[in-house]
């Protein structure tokens, strides 16, 4: 497969390319195999069986761990049953910590709550349903018995049911797909490869970043803007010509406007978003979205951050920084670029966090005569969101696609002035748009 790139991008890619670096051997992942078989095998047979079932449990799930990853290459997935036994022992130190905090004997409450956790981490409202459902049942089946179970064995049997009958009902809606294992970053033109090298990532990102690649940092040059330009972006879905001029004059300088925002938060995701903000966004410098409008209130400051890589005086790096302006603490970190691949150009964001990259590609569309709009709907193969493991010692990189995640950023003029609606889904379920409102300085 070619890909026809962007300068700048071949330029990042260029910099990052080193000809002995290679893909992790096989014996690497066996080796990474048994070790974590052998910490979940411990783990959850300890809590299922104490001293004895952990050492059966490491012997027995490191060696079927290792006897996957020696069979299977780069990329596969594990097989169901390895999966499902993974999951049954880590939720089995779940029930176990269920049953230090209330006791042995609340079968039917261990149930609901192993049911409903497993439904969250599949992502979709339906799936969280499946969970507590399957958990009820499962708890009064086992209630029903007669005498006490143990919260880890109640935990790991809901488990497993509710694993079998979701690989059943979702085998052909699967939640992700393994796009690629130990890989180069020049392999994966749809993923941005920069990564944050320490716990807090932060409006000053862009200039660490030159720092580690050796490049010129500028701070919110005059001019710039997020994307070099809109004709980068033409193909058969999209005709830069027909766009509104103050649309292409926001992101080929980007750095003339001011933003407001006005999030408007689906209830069911709120009070999660809540929990997450506080606890990992915060925290981490990256993806603070405000969550009500009091808080948007606070004002928003926009820079763009750009990185000479190899002293010719063009941008190779975009960084688009957004802080609050009474703290200057960060709202997000997100790095522009732009690639092409059979006649269509396509923009890549991606948003650094520890030792990874979430990265959303979008393509470009005229959704009606003057309009913009960057969008992951679409049957095409790039688009869509990715999450990747970074190892930028070794130009290696791990990615997972996220299929029920989706994205849209439509773009348009509204009585003269420039708006934009962007909104998220989840399984189809919209949680979030952001109301800008954009302006001229």
């Amino acid at each position: 497969m070619t890909i026809g790139i962007a300068g700048s991008y071949a330029a990042i890619l260029g910099a990052m390319a080193a000809p002995d670096r290679r893909k992790r051997s096989r014996s690497a992942r066996i080796r990474d195999a048994l070790v974590w078989g052998t910490i979940a095998g411990a783990a959850g047979g300890a809590a299922l069986a104490g001293v004895p079932g952990a050492l059966i449990g490491a012997v027995l799930f490191a060696t079927s761990e290792a006897i996957a990853a020696a069979r299977h290459g780069p990329a596969e997935p594990k097989p169901l049953a390895g999966r499902i036994a993974a999951s049954a022992l880590l939720m089995a130190v779940f029930g176990w910590l269920l049953g230090v905090l209330y006791g042995s004997d609340h079968t039917v409450l261990t149930a609901i709550l192993s049911g409903a956790l497993m439904g969250l981490f599949g992502i979709r409202p339906a799936k969280v349903a499946l969970g507590i459902a399957i958990g009820a049942a499962v708890g009064f089946a086992l209630d029903a018995l007669g005498g006490t179970v143990e919260p880890a064995l109640v935990a790991a049997t809901v488990t497993v049911v509710y694993r079998v009958v979701a690989a059943v009902a979702y085998r052909k809606r699967p939640l992700v797909r393994i796009m690629a294992e130990e890989v180069p970053a020049a392999e994966l033109r749809y993923v941005v490869p920069f990564e944050a090298r320490s716990k807090y990532v932060g409006a000053d990102y862009v200039e660490q970043l030159a720092r580690v690649r050796g490049g010129t940092f500028r701070r919110n040059p005059p001019d710039v803007g997020i994307i070099g330009s809109l004709d980068d972006l033409a193909g058969p879905t999209f005709d830069p010509a027909r766009v509104d001029p103050l649309i292409r004059e926001f992101y080929e300088h980007t750095s003339r406007f001011k933003l407001s925002i006005v999030p408007e938060w689906r209830r069911w995701m709120k009070p999660g978003y809540e929990v997450f903000k506080r606890v990992v966004a915060e925290p981490l410098g990256q993806a603070a979205i405000p969550s009500n409008i009091e808080e948007a209130q606070r004002g928003m400051v926009s820079t763009i951050d750009t990185i000479d890589l190899d002293g010719d005086e063009v941008i190779d790096i975009r960084g688009w920084i957004r802080t609050f302006a009474d703290s200057g603490k960060p709202i997000y970190v997100g790095i522009y670029t732009t690639f092409r691949h059979d006649g269509r150009g396509y923009v890549s964001v991606g948003f650094p966090i520890p030792s990874a990259n979430f990265t959303a590609t979008l393509l470009p569309r005229n959704p009606g005569e003057h309009d913009f709009l960057l969008t992951s709907r679409t049957g095409l193969p790039f688009p869509g969101h990715y999450l990747s493991s970074v190892d930028g010692e070794r130009d290696a990189l791990t990615v997972l696609k996220l299929l029920a995640f989706e994205e849209e950023i439509h773009v348009f003029v509204e009585d003269g002035e420039l708006r934009t609606n962007h909104s998220f889904s989840l399984a189809g379920q919209r949680f979030l748009t952001l109301r800008y409102f954009i302006e001229r300085i």
